[in-house]
């Protein structure tokens, strides 16, 4: 399979240069990526990828970063002792919820998961074969 992002392209992408344990682990985690994003997808990427798929995913390669330096406390989003507070966690809640909020939009414009039944058709052997609009 042809490397569907190099890593100078992640970099430029999520605009700021991977950490080492990226570099390291740069094919494991893009492999995790491109499973997460098929699977929200609902489709195999195959290359070359169109620079907005790219971008999401290096964006999901990010977030699985982000949740390897997640800590327990993560979700906790404040707390206040009498005139003193600090804030732990972000509102968005994981990183890879994070994610699929910040890329609603494009996340929903490429998914192959919504289609929908238009009709539906029994074949000679008495099996039914549908047919989709999306």
């Amino acid at each position: 399979m042809a490397t569907l992002l190099t890593k100078q392209q992640t970099e430029a992408l999520i605009g700021r240069s991977l950490t080492t344990v990226e570099s390291t682990n740069f094919d494991l985690y893009l492999k995790i990526a491109i499973a997460r994003l098929e699977d929200l997808l609902c489709t195999t990427l195959t290359s070359p990828l169109d620079p907005v798929m790219q971008l999401l995913l290096a964006r999901c390669f990010g977030a699985i970063s982000l949740e390897q330096n997640a800590t327990a406390d993560a979700n906790i989003t404040s707390k206040k002792v009498e005139d003193f507070s600090v804030t732990y966690g972000d509102k968005d809640g994981s990183p890879m919820e994070a994610f699929v909020k910040q890329n609603a939009n494009d996340l929903e414009h490429y998914s192959e998961c919504q289609a929908k039944i238009r009709q539906g058709k029994v074949c000679h052997d008495d099996s039914v074969r549908l047919l989709w609009l999306r």
